[in-house]
């Protein structure tokens, strides 16, 4: 699992060669890599570890950097916004934080195009299965202009709230409501 350095292999024994178990103390077993159920606990990686040719349509950010991530790891652009991701024994999965660690809790979306090369064994299926749907069908539609909420007093004073409810008027029905799109 390359997003969980966890353990060192120095001092024991030769350390894997394949890219996808550099960062295991203990490389699992095949039955092991067969039960993989979601969510699993994981680790951003913190070193750019992932071949080029696995790692497009993603960008390995720093955190402290000016691209600002939360932190130090893989991560897609999307329009206004970037997901976590995490490659876990060759299999790109969406990462969050989750308490005081973080979790992989779906495998990527087929619409990131992310390139997996999993170890043998792997059992897509039964991730798919134990992982979390998506809360609404992926789309690249264009987001909607922001909605901005006016309150006009009776003095005529406009005050821009943002995309916010605004207060409910007063009995004495001294404010008027009205919705503009900027």
């Amino acid at each position: 699992m390359t997003s969980t350095p966890i353990g060192s292999s120095k001092g024991k024994g030769r350390a894997p060669v394949d890219w996808r178990l550099h960062a295991l103390s203990n490389v699992p077993t095949v039955e092991q890599l067969s039960n993989l159920e979601l969510p699993m606990a994981a680790m951003p990686e913190q070193q750019d570890t992932v071949p080029a040719e696995y790692a497009i349509n993603t960008d390995f950010l720093v955190s402290g950097t000016a691209e600002r991530p939360p932190w130090t790891g893989y991560y897609v652009p999307l329009p206004g916004a970037c997901l976590a991701v995490t490659n876990i024994y060759g299999v790109w999965f969406e990462l969050r934080r989750r308490e005081a660690g973080f979790e992989a809790h779906r495998l990527a979306r087929e619409g990131l195009s992310l390139i997996d090369a999993p170890l043998n064994s792997i059992d897509y299926a039964h991730l798919r299965a134990t992982g979390e749907p998506l809360t609404q069908a992926p789309s690249c539609a264009a987001t909607p202009a922001i909605q901005t909420a006016t309150i006009t007093t009776t003095a005529n004073e406009p005050k821009k709230t943002g995309w916010v409810m605004p207060p409910l008027p007063p009995d004495d029905e001294d404010y008027v409501f009205s919705s503009t799109t900027n």
